[in-house]
């Protein structure tokens, strides 16, 4: 494998955070042998700050949410009682809020493991706290997800959003999210530039930190994408 030699200076959590996104290999590289402690602290603060300053511009995406899984209880012969719709509406807001507060640093356990374990099927010499690192760092691009909803809530018909599928930069946003199962749409979900982006950086993390091959390091970020996968799917069938 062909090493990335250390840069003399280190750069700030700040600045990893901003050039992981164009420049993975290199903030690897030298944040390495670096706590996740500080990176999970800063991305937390970043996307509570974005979560509030865009959930007026995202409020339709929560609410037409809503109503999809609305008409999914309906159609399993569970309709909310009609006392109860005022408060599980709010309930979605707090929830989609303690989305971005929670994100970072639960994302950071779960997807580092699962990082771990995809590492040590490639044989990778990383080890847990640095598996955690690599999955903080790979969830920049899901913060930026925020951000590009929030465009899109600004430019859209609020009452021809269906879903938040409908703010998918990806396979999602081209099917029904009421007539589609929810699995596939959790499939689908799991499809889109972010994503992507974010099994990108994985990848590189765990070539660059476990010093192996880059196409090793793809097979191992495939192992951990696969579990995730299977996380977000395996609810949705036993719903």
């Amino acid at each position: 494998m062909k090493e990335i030699s250390a840069d003399a200076s280190k750069g700030s959590v700040f600045e990893d955070v901003l050039e992981v996104l164009w420049a993975p290999a290199k903030v690897f590289d030298r944040s390495r042998a670096n706590g996740v402690g500080m990176y999970i602290l800063v991305l937390t603060a970043i996307t509570l700050v974005i979560v509030l300053a865009t959930k007026g511009l995202i409020q339709p995406y929560i609410d037409a949410n809503f109503d999809v899984q609305l008409q999914q209880m309906a159609a399993r012969g569970k309709p909310m009682p009609a006392e109860a719709l005022a408060a599980a509406q709010k309930f979605a807001v707090y929830g989609f809020i303690a989305t971005g507060v929670l994100m970072i640093p639960i994302g950071a356990v779960i997807t580092g493991l699962l990082i771990f374990v995809g590492g040590k099927v490639v044989s990778a010499r990383s080890t847990f706290g640095q598996a955690m690192l690599i999955a903080t760092l790979a969830s920049v691009p899901r913060v930026l997800s925020f951000i590009a909803t929030a465009v899109q809530g600004a430019l859209a018909d609020p009452q021809s959003i269906r879903s938040f599928s409908d703010a998918s930069l990806g396979a999602a946003r081209f099917v029904d999210p009421v007539a589609t199962s929810p699995a596939l749409m959790a499939i689908l979900a799991n499809l889109d530039i972010f994503n992507v982006w974010q099994f990108v950086i994985m990848a590189v993390g765990i070539s660059v930190v476990g010093r192996v091959e880059r196409s090793a390091a793809v097979i191992g970020a495939l192992v951990a994408w696969g579990l995730g996968v299977a996380l977000t799917v395996v609810p949705a069938l036993l719903a």
